[in-house]
């Protein structure tokens, strides 16, 4: 009997389940290398051929479906039994393929062949089946156990260097889901347990990232007349090659967005390594050297803001405490244009699963000090994707005053990371390899569900769930399904982006209520 394969709609649009067939592989009686059968861009090698079909005909199977899966909701379909459509013959679990086509609202067919046995994730696009479609669609497959996911998403469509031109101006930051880096700077030649990511500023820029975490340690420990910041990650440098700055990554950022004038960045910085400095020295350095002769280019208030008001700017996320020339005034509420200074983030709980900080709710457990606590990271970075699914946000003329808004509520800020620098087992790639894995999977699979098929902690394990009452359709919960901020190790390894187009995509909940 074939796999049953459980399919997400995590498109912006309706899309219906119109059919289903299953037949052998007429090109192998092997388990293909891919998810994904016939694996090619082009339509026709996508399509077995009818002499093809016509020598397996006996293993085919059809089935109609009528099931519409609005944003958010999946379905599982269930193995045919041997026998349906008059037919007794059932092919091997190995060389079982399964097409599946979907139609949009507007008419518009598509299909794609999978194999729902395959071991590996893999991702794959949809065939057009109607002349001059109107739009493309993905399929992520995940061999969750026991029962695979197949998830359908446009987020391919997004230009990633520029996908905040697409959200509307009126929207505060913390109702945009905002896929960001932890130790964004940490991607030089170095020690294993002190690198963080694979690449470059730039190129996280350019494929998405708009959250950057940047530690740094002032050069010259007392004299703020100097303005030289070295990047850091704890009490060591981030390149063996020699010693790296704060400038040039700051001249990235503002080349970028000269470029991309629709963008925002939110840039946390942060005091660390072994010199001797303060945090006052380090404000100090800041505002005179590289703030206040670029004012135009910051967004310094303490109150979260409005896209449209931070637009071509950094926003300025402040984990160090200020001089006292830079000290707000204490008339001045962080509504105040003048009130200052930055978004503060000095003074968060240590090591916290889930903490309500300022303009912040936070999730920064980091003591993953043995490999049996990546699971527990793993688990609370999955349960504040729940938390911040469940916000509505306020939304001027939408849900609250155009003229007098309610502020906006807080930013969910998820640390997706952890390390130990003295166990192998916990250097940051080990660590990202199983969370960023489990994040994707309980996006895909879970995410702001009512009946989820996986659970935070065990997102890779699926279980059926009766939703007999929905017509077997898993409906959406509650709430906006945001993502907040994620923050996260490793992303981009060997070109694979599909975690921050997911991240990227769950905007769409947002954007249903402001259409």
């Amino acid at each position: 009997m074939a796999s049953p394969l459980t399919v997400r709609n995590l498109t912006p649009t309706s899309i219906s389940l119109k059919g289903i067939q299953r037949f052998e592989d007429p090109n192998s009686l092997q388990s293909k290398p891919s998810a994904f059968s016939f694996a090619s861009n082009t339509t026709t090698s996508l399509s077995p051929t009818a002499p093809q079909l016509g020598e397996h005909a006996q293993t085919f199977n059809h089935q109609d479906l009528d099931v519409n899966l609005a944003p958010f909701e999946s379905y599982t379909l269930e193995p045919l039994d041997p026998g349906s459509d008059g037919n007794d013959s059932s092919p091997t679990l190995a060389t079982k393929i399964l097409r599946l086509t979907i139609e949009t609202p507007q008419g518009e067919r598509y299909r794609i062949d999978a194999n729902p046995t395959y071991t590996q994730k893999a991702s794959h696009s949809f065939t057009p089946l109607t002349p001059n479609p109107s739009s493309s669609y993905t399929a992520l497959y995940h061999p969750a156990n026991p029962t695979p996911h197949l998830t359908i998403h446009t987020n391919h469509l997004h230009n990633l260097s520029k996908w905040m031109s697409t959200i509307p101006s009126s929207l505060p930051l913390s109702a945009l889901s905002i896929p960001g880096t932890h130790n964004s700077h940490t991607y030089y030649r170095a020690l294993p347990s002190v690198r963080c990511q694979y690449v470059g500023v730039k190129t996280q820029l350019e494929n998405g990232i708009r959250f950057l975490d940047i530690r740094v340690q002032p050069s010259h420990a007392t004299e703020t007349s100097k303005k030289d910041l070295y990047l850091v990650h704890g009490a060591f440098p981030v390149s063996l090659t020699g010693t790296k700055y704060l400038e040039p990554v700051l001249q990235t950022c503002y080349d970028f967005l000269s470029d991309n004038p629709s963008e925002t960045i939110l840039v946390s910085l942060k005091r660390e390594g072994v010199g001797n400095s303060t945090d006052e020295q380090l404000s100090q350095i800041l505002e005179r050297h590289y703030i206040a002769p670029n004012a135009a280019k910051w967004h310094t208030n303490p109150a979260i803001p409005y896209l449209g008001a931070v637009r071509g700017k950094l926003v300025l996320v402040r984990r160090y405490t200020l001089h006292s020339d830079a000290l707000p005034s204490p008339s001045l509420s962080p509504r105040d244009e003048d009130g200052g200074y930055g978004l503060d983030a000095t003074t968060w709980p240590y090591n916290t699963t889930n903490a309500l900080h300022g303009p912040f709710c936070i999730q920064d457990f980091c003591e993953v000090l043995h490999p049996s606590s990546i699971s527990k990271k793993l688990q609370y970075s999955n349960e504040h994707l729940v938390r911040s699914a469940e916000c509505t946000a306020f939304i001027p003329g939408v849900n609250t005053d155009v003229a007098n808004p309610l502020p906006a509520g807080p930013l969910y800020l998820n640390f997706c990371s952890g390390s130990n620098f003295w166990n192998v087992g916990c250097w940051p790639d080990r660590i990202a390899k199983v969370v960023n894995r489990g994040l994707e999977e309980w996006i895909c699979m879970g995410h702001h569900l009512v009946q989820p098929v996986n659970s935070p902690a065990n997102p890779g394990t699926t279980d059926v769930v009766d939703c007999a009452e929905s017509g077997g359709v898993r409906r959406a919960k509650d709430g906006d399904g945001g993502a907040g901020v994620m923050v996260m190790d490793c992303v981009g390894e060997g070109g694979d982006w599909d975690l921050v187009m997911l991240i990227v995509g769950l905007n769409m909940g947002v954007l249903k209520r402001v259409a």
